[in-house]
């Protein structure tokens, strides 16, 4: 069996392009929310939500600023290795007549993955916003399982994509 894995350079699909616009927008929300929360938001706010969606820590409104430069990170980090999918480990050996295809999968899972934790970073920060002018936050107690729904579900349908496309 051999290591090598053929170097494919795949193109821009219509999906894909639509996904990074996706998280595009989604950035410019973050960073909108920052500054505009910035500006209107007490010192203190809610910072941290325990599993029941409660807010059970307060801090400096200067944590605004932390998603959405891990977005951006996230964001950067994605579309740059996605540029590189002959270096990933996959479930299945890569031939020259599969790569085109495994590549393409790894690369779909990348930028929804991409676009899904942009678009949750923009949910948290509107409710770090709307959560700080309320008297009881409450983030909800269906955040966390159906974040993780979404982000493993998204994960375990590409990987069953790659796995039927050997």
């Amino acid at each position: 069996m051999s290591i090598y894995k053929p170097v494919i350079v795949i193109f821009g699909l219509d999906l894909a392009q639509m996904l990074n616009l996706s998280a595009l927008a989604g950035l410019l929300g973050l960073f909108g929310i920052a500054i505009y929360a910035w500006f209107t938001l007490p010192d203190t706010i809610p910072i941290h939500f325990g599993f029941d969606g409660k807010a059970n820590g307060w801090g400096s409104k200067k944590i605004l600023w932390l998603l959405p430069i891990v977005g951006l990170a996230i964001y950067g980090l994605l579309t740059f290795i996605s540029r590189y999918p002959h270096t990933f480990n996959y479930l299945v050996v890569i031939t020259e007549e599969n790569a085109l295809r495994q590549y393409q999968i790894a690369c779909s899972m990348l930028n929804w993955l991409k676009s899904e934790m942009v678009w949750t970073f923009v949910y948290i920060e509107w409710q770090i916003f709307y959560l700080a002018t309320t008297e009881n936050p409450n983030l909800g107690v269906w955040f966390v399982p159906v974040t993780l729904i979404i982000i493993f579900g998204t994960i375990g349908y590409w990987l069953s994509q790659s796995l039927m496309a050997r």
